[in-house]
């Protein structure tokens, strides 16, 4: 219990250092810009999925093959 207060609060204190917080700041920065093009395609690519998905079954009228269509468009086929 002790050993866990003094965690959390050395914790806290590290995480108010300007340093730590800048540091912080440009390695969010850089993991955005590295990941942005993946979720971008990763958003089209689900986007068109859904579409052809919607195009084949009606997600109103069948929405359980809707799901089943979409899962086999947008998923990797499992192995």
């Amino acid at each position: 219990m002790i050993v866990r207060r003094l965690f959390l609060e050395a914790a806290r204190r590290i995480a108010q250092n300007p340093e730590v917080q800048q540091k912080a700041a440009d390695m969010a920065a850089d993991v955005y810009v590295k990941t942005r093009p993946k979720l971008e395609n990763a958003g089209r690519h689900l986007s068109e999925s859904a579409r052809d998905a919607a195009a084949e079954h009606d997600p109103l009228k069948d929405p359980l093959g809707f799901a089943k269509s979409l899962k086999k468009r947008a998923l990797p086929p499992e192995s």
